[in-house]
């Protein structure tokens, strides 16, 4: 499975916060005087992963967007997601240091389009384009896991990790283990898997009635998360050997164990 298919699972998954997405600073793309502040530039992309080639775009420099959107006086900006929302109500996050890390850009109009701003291309079985909005990134071989390519993107907005994402978060947040597996659990587990209903259903729910570590021997739980199909026969689950190391998978483990003590009724 790739990670486009697994981050659509969430599509069916509206986050409970939803209701207070206002209370939070937010970019509308498609304001006219707001896109106005911005500068559009060229910028070439070795290879798109929408479109699979090599591609030239006009763009606004994506930092430039988040400089607009200010995080409260006494938070820490690990503790903060930018979430880009598109047309249709999906929508993907990133933490908030890594979307000002690498050079990531709002791409509005593809230079080999003509007169057009978008070429269309295959999308499952339907043929769309990535109008009005895609975000790219001009560096060549980033995680894209990490480093996510959604378009027909309308706003850009910053929201607390905790509450985008909801019961899947952990209580005990003191924990720099626990906190640290959350951020990598997010960022790679939560697309297709739940914890406390909160996330993507293509794999299992991880925490009720029965967290993953209760009935998986920790050791075991731990490789399984690093590299499944060395366990499973015709897994869905990719290998994360490349991705993830060892340490970091063991702080995946330390958030699981956490919230086996933190299930919702």
């Amino acid at each position: 499975m790739n990670n486009r298919q697994c981050i659509l699972s969430l599509i069916i998954f509206i986050w409970a916060q939803s209701s207070l997405a206002a209370d939070w600073p937010k970019f509308e793309l498609t304001s006219a005087d707001l896109v106005r502040s911005l500068k559009a530039q060229t910028i070439d992309i070795s290879h798109d992963p929408v479109y699979k080639s090599a591609k030239q775009y006009q763009a606004y420099l994506l930092s430039d967007i988040i400089k607009k959107l200010a995080i409260p006086d006494g938070q820490q900006s690990e503790d903060w997601m930018v979430v880009f929302t598109a047309t249709d109500g999906y929508k993907v996050a990133m933490t908030y240091p890594d979307a000002l890390q690498e050079q990531g850009y709002i791409a509005f109009k593809d230079n080999s389009a003509g007169s057009n701003n978008w070429l269309s291309f295959k999308f499952g079985k339907k043929t769309i384009t990535p109008e009005p909005f895609y975000l790219v990134w001009s560096k060549a071989g980033l995680d894209e896991w990490r480093y996510p390519w959604p378009f027909q993107l309308v706003t850009v907005s910053l929201q607390p990790a905790t509450e985008y994402y909801g019961a899947a978060a952990p209580t005990n947040s003191n924990n720099p283990q626990v906190k640290n597996g959350f951020s990598l659990f997010s960022r790679y587990c939560i697309r297709c898997h739940s914890v406390n209903l909160a996330g993507g259903s293509v794999g299992p729910e991880l925490n009720i009635p029965k967290n993953v570590s209760e009935y998986f021997k920790e050791q075991e739980l731990a490789g399984f998360i690093r590299n499944a199909p060395t366990y499973r026969a015709g897994t869905k689950m990719p290998s994360f050997e490349a991705l993830i190391s060892a340490e970091d998978t063991q702080a995946i483990v330390h958030y699981l164990n956490q919230k086996k003590y933190e299930k919702v009724q």
